[in-house]
């Protein structure tokens, strides 16, 4: 699994539109709403392409070693191994590859929540600093509202 399918913009725009993000409990009528487009954040953002870059190093490792397991299997099968012989040999590589598959999806949980902790923590800011008491995902707005996307692009260009 990827790190652009856990952060899609469903999981931001959930959170966010569940009113994750309101600052003030001020009536509905007084609300200042604004938006980010958390697929332009996340395509912008060095952070996520860098944990991107270290999953797919990671998933890398994985499907090297499963593709290796299945080629030796094969050549079980081609050299007239019994079927209980590869069955066994199946489930021992199976077993061996158990941890770097922990590892892979370990690591791929790890940076993906670092990585949506930053984005909203800088969307938490620039909901302050420009006093917006409630944000949304881009996806979510209709009609209305205070696009924030280049100040949050901008505040995560400089960590």
């Amino acid at each position: 699994m990827s790190l652009s399918r856990l952060l899609t913009r469903a999981t931001l725009g959930a959170a966010l539109g569940a009113g994750l993000l309101a600052t003030t409990a001020a009536p509905a009528a007084a609300m200042a709403v604004g938006y980010v487009d958390t697929a332009k954040v996340l395509l912008s953002y060095k952070g996520a392409r860098s944990a991107q870059g270290k999953m797919q190093a990671e998933l890398l490792k994985y499907q090297q070693a499963f593709t290796e397991r299945q080629r030796k299997i094969a050549e079980a099968q081609q050299a007239g191994k019994s079927q209980a012989e590869i069955q066994k040999m199946t489930e021992a590589f199976e077993k061996e590859l158990q941890p770097l598959k922990a590892k892979a999806m370990n690591l791929e949980a790890q940076l993906s929540g670092d990585v949506k902790k930053k984005i909203e923590g800088v969307i938490h800011t620039v909901a302050r600093r420009r006093s917006l008491d409630l944000v949304l995902d881009k996806a979510a707005v209709l009609h209305g509202g205070t696009d924030i996307t280049q100040d949050v692009v901008k505040a995560l260009q400089g960590k």
